[in-house]
């Protein structure tokens, strides 16, 4: 039985907190020096008639029905109507209270504000992103409002909010030094931001016009929209860069951001080519992406649906397209670590954001930037992606596939360049050639000739490391060019050690392998003589496999030529 009363009070009680809601607080702004979140504390009236005036409200027979917001963060749609704001700001401090109040959603068409006391009302000003900045009352990117409290007096805050899309009310209070101190950091924290995001659009129109490839045009057409989008959505665009616009700011905001969405997945799936390593991903993005760029006309569509198609496009398309990525990470494709390095802070920081509208995370400081700082490293870490892309293209072009040698495109490049002094001086020339190399392609295949290919080549780099640069100019065929200035019997004996290094053996599945070297030197004195420093090593080499291979020959102008000195390595790929 006891138990059964306490229930059956504890549904009454609930009963009628759900029958009268409490009123909302008076909020005591008295003595203050930094800022205050009063979104929970305000009176809140929605779907009210757009010709409703200040005095309808005031109307002890008004019809304009108030009640407490019960959420730090008011969320609804001006579709059907304004929204108003009443607020009791108290002062019981003994001093003058001079502070602002400030809503931080700067998507707001129309904002208007009034001071009521026992003498009347005072109509403080306009703001929003369809006021022009003569009729504006604070220059800022967000709604603000100038109120005075003398002392230890109530002033009341009638705030009408007009809006074609959503409306989202997040205020506070500020004192005023506080005010013109956050106000100052924010605007230069988004001026920032957008230049950041400026530069990274030059950079990518800049490698969309010097390459054709898709990607990189997709990277600055994403970049664009980026900039737009920060442009509007921070408010510093209208601001200062449009101040006299009278058009919807959060139609276009919807627009470019699902723009950013839709140019980002394409980017992405151009980038890793899905095309060809997930053609099932590659169709999925495309319908996403789609979905993503026709979302930003979601308040055409009926007021069920707005809500669950604008958090698709905004949060349950990025976030699949992370998750894809994060696949694509795990099976090893090259570069989907980066894009999914890019792709995440961006996302966690919509999902953070759109929490805490809900109150779903607590309040942090950090959420007014969490979007422009996620954004800004989504483009700078694509572009890091790029350039690497870019790097790895320039690389291999001059790289043998086989052994990440130097190939003999760049020697030639190498040495056309020898008389500009770009390259550092060129000491000797080495010439080696592999003996014993075609009895192991015979014997056990190529696939084992192309495993000592392998580990010679990594052991020359690792023997060149530091003074010397080596290439593989044919099949068994290398050249070193040895760039420190030591005496030539230190010269001679790095050739030694090549030919031990080589000569070690080779572990091939169960099968040990043994390939010998043959090397030829040059010593190159000037520039002059670089250009026919190879053709010397070359002829070098020849006489060291006339006179028994496995050993060093230096060139020698008083010996006479064993065979074609003019006897050049053929190109041989495989």
């Amino acid at each position: 039985m006891r138990f059964i009363s306490r229930f059956v009070s504890l549904l009454v009680v609930v009963v009628v907190s759900l029958t009268f809601p409490s009123e909302a607080q008076s909020i005591d702004v008295g003595g203050l020096d930094g800022r205050i979140e009063i979104g929970g504390d305000v009176m809140i009236a929605e779907a009210v008639n757009p010709d409703t005036q200040i005095d309808d409200v005031l109307r002890t027979d008004s019809n304009v029905v108030f009640q407490p917001s019960q959420k730090k963060i008011y969320i609804g749609s001006g579709k059907k109507g304004d929204v108003w704001v009443k607020a009791d700001l108290v002062n019981s401090s003994q001093t003058d209270m001079r502070g602002n109040v400030v809503i931080r959603f700067p998507y707001l068409q129309v904002v208007e504000a009034y001071i009521a006391d026992q003498d009347g009302v005072l109509h403080t000003g306009r703001a929003g992103a369809a006021v022009a900045r003569d009729g504006i009352a604070i220059p800022d990117p967000f709604p603000a409002f100038d109120v005075d409290i003398p002392a230890e007096e109530t002033r009341t805050l009638y705030l009408r909010v007009h809006s074609e899309t959503i409306v989202v009310l997040t205020m506070w209070f500020h004192s005023s030094a506080d005010y013109q101190y956050w106000s100052q950091w924010s605007i230069a924290f988004y001026a920032m931001m957008l230049g950041v995001i400026c530069t990274f659009t030059a950079y990518a129109f800049s490698i969309a016009r010097s390459s054709r490839h898709r990607a990189y045009q997709f990277y600055f057409a994403f970049c664009i929209a980026a900039t737009l989008y920060m442009a509007f959505s921070t408010g510093v665009g209208k601001s200062f860069l449009w101040p006299n616009s009278e058009f919807s700011t959060m139609r276009l905001v919807d627009m470019l951001q699902g723009s950013v969405t839709a140019l980002a997945g394409l980017f992405i799936a151009s980038f890793l080519d899905l095309r060809t390593r997930w053609p099932a991903f590659d169709l999925a993005i495309k319908v996403m992406v789609t979905f993503a760029a026709l979302s930003g006309f979601y308040t055409y569509l009926p007021d069920a649906a707005q809500g669950p198609v604008y958090m698709t496009a905004t949060v349950l398309i990025p976030l699949s397209v992370l998750i894809g990525v994060w696949v694509l990470h795990h099976r090893g494709v090259h570069g989907a670590g980066a894009v999914l390095i890019a792709w995440s802070p961006c996302i966690l920081a919509t999902i953070w954001l759109y929490s805490r509208m809900f109150e779903l995370t607590p309040y942090l400081e950090i959420n007014h930037y969490i979007v422009p700082l996620g954004l800004c490293f989504t483009v700078l870490q694509f572009s890091w992606a790029i350039s690497n892309r870019i790097r790895e293209a320039e690389a291999s072009a001059v790289t043998d596939p086989l052994t990440g040698l130097f190939n003999r495109r760049q020697l030639d490049s190498t040495m056309d360049r020898s008389g500009q002094r770009t390259e550092p001086p060129c000491a000797a020339v080495l010439a080696i050639d592999l003996d014993g190399f075609k009895e192991i392609n015979d014997t056990h295949g190529h696939e084992a000739g192309d495993a000592v290919l392998r580990i010679v080549g990594q052991r020359l780099s690792k023997l060149s490391l530091g003074h010397a640069k080596s290439f593989r100019t044919g099949g068994d065929e290398f050249i070193v060019l040895y760039s420190e200035q030591d005496g030539r019997s230190q010269i001679q004996a790095f050739g030694n050690n090549c030919i031990a290094r080589i000569n070690r053996p080779i572990l091939f599945g169960s099968e040990v392998l043994f390939v010998g070297a043959s090397v030829g030197i040059a010593f190159v004195q000037t520039d002059a003589e670089f250009a026919t420093g190879i053709q010397r090593a070359d002829a070098a080499l020849y006489r060291a496999k006339r006179e028994g291979k496995g050993v060093v020959r230096i060139y020698d102008e008083r010996q006479p030529p064993i065979g074609n000195e003019n006897f050049r390595p053929a190109v041989v790929s495989r």
